[in-house]
């Protein structure tokens, strides 16, 4: 019977062949501790490049974001015995891990190696997106358009160039858990262990998921149960562990995680609605469009032919961590996009599949007009697709437009931090300025400030809640064109000032305070209280 060219391209795109779903592992016992099977190629090369491309982004001005300058402090803090957790964001063990032997290599260096690594994660995400896209449609030219859109769709979804820019994590988890699933298709559930492990050490969303993999595994591969329960155990001693030791209290960062910005979603009337509601809006079309074929698609031959199995559980993983945020979020825990990661990284990665998926339907449909032709066919399906694509010009648009507003803000923070070296020796140097009382600046520098004055994230205080005198304020503009850092004492007085910060003084009127540098002759001192604390840099 004679198939038209509309009813080819829609057998093609319900998936008339089972080329598209990977081979599964073999159920045999042992199975990871095999040779790896076929299915994906080696990943070390691609390792080595985004090392490379990440070292090479450091030739611009760069630098850690709030959360990363206090993993970067605690750091040193272990290194010199001196942890202390209090005042800062919640602990996290795997950049920990990292910025204790980064300390070795001095203050300057430390947050750059961070930022290295965090950066590299960044680029493996996609380089894991794309093969996992390039994977679930089968390879060859469909599959090489699926993981590359897939990787696309990834590197500019909403805020996600900026956290790994700025050292956030959540990209490198993205990348682990792609990394995972990887593996775990090959045969290797070792490694999907392993980096399941590492993931778990990013984020707690992680736990239930690797948790139930774990008793999977239990059962399933008995060589793994040994490592499976170490596992177990490693996770709660590297997140509580440190806690106790840093604030005393295990679940300090639990609570911290419960006092969430004004802007989140937590203080709408149904927060974990919410949190759906605002990963819709900041997720462009064209990645919803091409994750909904792709589902509808494996669905049906799921259902016909029980295959694009994997499909289907890639799509399943993504919900569920987007309930689990929302349900966190319900229950006043903060719910911000980039907690959604995994979620973004699986839709992306459907999206492109579903992409992937068009072109595979329209090169068949095109073959099969132009006969035994294959090359033409392929070129017709190209074209086509081509100017299907015409339609996303748009979000292209609003995307490159989004870049250089991007660009520019990276480039601002990092000027922050590199004239407030600057500020502080033109104040006098951080021994002389420490002997002025409390210390003041902007909600967001709190722990950039710390690391940079040799102090505990604790002893630097958010100038919005008060700066009451004795002290030194270190006012700047958080974003351009924003006011400066508040003061609400009206004694303080400028001491030093350059591109960025304007550091104010009201010296302690004690022995202590005649060290601290002044406005002027005549410039007010205040009284220490009991709350005034006597710092010593640690630089």
């Amino acid at each position: 019977m004679k198939v038209s060219a509309p009813q080819a391209l829609a057998l093609r795109l319900r998936g008339n062949s089972r080329e598209s779903e990977p081979s599964r592992p073999a159920p045999a016992r042992g199975a990871s501790e095999r040779a790896e099977r076929p299915g994906s190629k080696r990943l070390w090369p691609a390792l080595v490049a985004c090392l490379f491309l990440s070292a090479l982004t450091l030739l611009w001005p760069a630098t850690p974001t709030y959360d990363p300058w206090a993993w970067i402090m605690w750091g040193r803090e272990v290194v010199d015995l001196d942890l202390v957790t209090d005042g800062g964001p919640s602990w996290k063990p795997l950049p920990v891990l990292f910025t204790i032997p980064f300390s070795l290599f001095g203050n300057d260096i430390a947050p750059l190696l961070w930022l290295w690594v965090a950066r590299a994660g960044g680029l493996l995400s996609l380089v894991m997106a794309y093969r996992m896209g390039r994977r679930l449609t089968g390879g060859a030219i469909p599959g090489a358009i699926a993981g590359f859109v897939g990787a696309a769709f990834l590197a500019t979804t909403y805020n996600y160039a900026r956290d790994a820019a700025l050292g956030n994590s959540e990209p490198l988890l993205a990348a682990f858990a792609l990394w995972a699933f990887e593996r775990h298709l090959d045969g290797r559930r070792d490694h999907a262990l392993y980096l399941g492990f590492a993931a778990a050490l990013l984020r707690p969303e992680v736990w239930p998921f690797l948790g139930l993999y774990g008793l999977w595994l239990m059962v399933r591969e008995p060589q793994l149960r040994v490592r499976v329960v170490a596992v177990g155990v490693l996770i709660p001693l590297l997140w509580f562990g440190p806690e106790i030791w840093g604030s005393g209290d295990a679940l300090r960062a639990s609570t911290r995680a419960n006092d969430p910005n004004p802007q989140s979603a937590a203080f709408a009337d149904n927060p974990g609605l919410e949190v759906a509601y605002r990963f819709h809006e900041r997720t462009i079309w064209p990645i919803e469009a091409g994750a909904a074929l792709a589902l509808i698609l494996a669905i049906v031959a799921f259902v016909r032919r029980r295959a694009q199995g994997t499909v289907l559980f890639l799509a399943a993983a993504g919900l569920a961590w987007l309930v689990l945020v929302a349900v966190m979020t319900q229950f006043g825990y903060a719910g911000n996009q980039r907690y959604l990661i995994v979620t973004t990284a699986a839709l992306c990665v459907l999206g492109g599949v579903g992409v992937g998926r068009i072109f595979e339907g329209l090169r068949q449909a095109t073959t099969r007009m132009v006969g035994d032709r294959p090359r033409l066919g392929l070129a017709a399906a190209a074209a086509v697709f081509l100017l299907g694509s015409l339609a996303l010009i748009p979000a292209i648009r609003d995307k490159v437009d989004n870049t250089e507003r991007v660009v520019d803000k990276l480039g601002y923070e990092a000027s922050l931090w590199e004239d407030l070296s600057g500020a502080i020796e033109r104040a006098g140097g951080r021994d002389r300025l420490l002997r002025c009382g409390s210390i003041y600046t902007g909600p967001f520098q709190t722990q950039m400030m710390a690391y940079e004055l040799g102090v505990h994230g604790l002893d630097v205080a958010d100038a919005r809640l008060g700066t009451p005198a004795p002290g030194v304020a270190f006012r700047t503009n958080t974003i351009p064109n924003a006011p400066l850092t508040p003061v609400d004492d009206p004694r303080f007085r400028e001491v030093a000032a350059n591109r960025r910060w304007h550091v104010e003084t009201v010296p302690r009127s004690d022995a202590r305070g005649r060290d601290c540098p002044a406005g002027g002759p005549g410039a007010p001192s205040a009284a220490p209280t009991p709350a005034t604390p006597e710092l010593v840099s640690s630089r």
